[in-house]
């Protein structure tokens, strides 16, 4: 699915002109690295990693929806597994549910 500016503009709604028009005064964009399909190239292959680390990445970068884009999503739901659901759910016992993850229902309690 492709999407020109008219159909972002119309998906945005009243909040389209303040959204597409922000320019951050704390991050000059010179200290951006925009994605592109040769991110990992461009970013990662000047620094010291290995080549099966930047193979990895380069794998990730180039798979799923968001493929050959420079964007990866990564949802940290694994910190169940990590640091047991317990402790890190405990107050929202609806997150043991990954469903709830990606569409979280009304009523959750504030993590302090």
């Amino acid at each position: 699915m492709s999407l020109n500016i008219t159909d972002i503009e119309r998906l945005l709604g009243n909040s389209a002109e303040t959204l597409l028009t922000h320019e951050s005064k704390t991050i000059s964009k010179n200290d951006l690295h925009l994605p592109g399909n040769d991110f990992v190239d461009r970013i990662f292959a000047a620094t010291d990693r290995n080549v099966p680390t930047l193979r990895s990445l380069n794998t990730l970068f180039n798979s799923g929806r968001l493929a050959g884009s420079g964007y990866v999503s990564i949802l940290p739901i694994d910190q169940g597994i990590e640091h047991s659901a317990g402790a890190s759910f405990a107050p929202n016992p609806i997150y043991f549910d990954p469903e709830n993850i990606v569409n979280p229902p009304s009523k959750v309690v504030a993590m302090p």
